[in-house]
């Protein structure tokens, strides 16, 4: 984990895409390489700009986070993505999975769970918060091995 982690921000928020960035810019060795506030901008900015992490609001203007997730998966296989969400419900969190998210965050709680968060990915582990009900990881929706 020597060398520079590029993450993108991807929310309609600028306070959000603030307080996220503040957070990122106090752990070691991550970098954010840019801020996208829809769907047209991340594209742009993925296809411009290194990143090995996205942090994609689960409705980002122009599009949901199962698509996005999706179209981020195939077009850039080696990026990660991690959802963040304002509601707890399992069916949020099962949405960011079955996609292929790396994990989710809880966007009242993302002072907490970022670090982690950015760990667990960077170590090819998912992270699912701890406030996760634990249906969520039924293995109809996680992967497991």
């Amino acid at each position: 984990m020597d060398r520079p982690y590029y993450i993108l921000l991807a929310d309609n928020h600028a306070g959000f895409c603030r307080e996220v960035r503040k957070i990122l810019e106090d752990i070691p060795g991550v970098k954010v390489t840019g801020e996208a506030g829809n769907r047209r901008e991340l594209f742009q900015l993925l296809r411009h700009l290194p990143t090995q992490l996205v942090i994609l609001d689960i409705c980002l203007p122009g599009i949901r986070a199962r698509e996005g997730t999706q179209l981020i998966k195939s077009n850039y296989p080696e990026t990660k993505v991690l959802i963040t969400v304002l509601d707890q419900e399992s069916e949020y969190l099962r949405y960011g999975l079955t996609a292929g998210a790396a994990g989710v965050l809880q966007k009242q709680h993302v002072g907490g769970q970022i670090a982690p968060a950015i760990t667990a990915v960077r170590q090819g582990k998912f992270y699912v918060p701890p406030f996760a009900p634990e249906k969520i990881f039924s293995p109809k929706y996680v992967a497991v091995g």
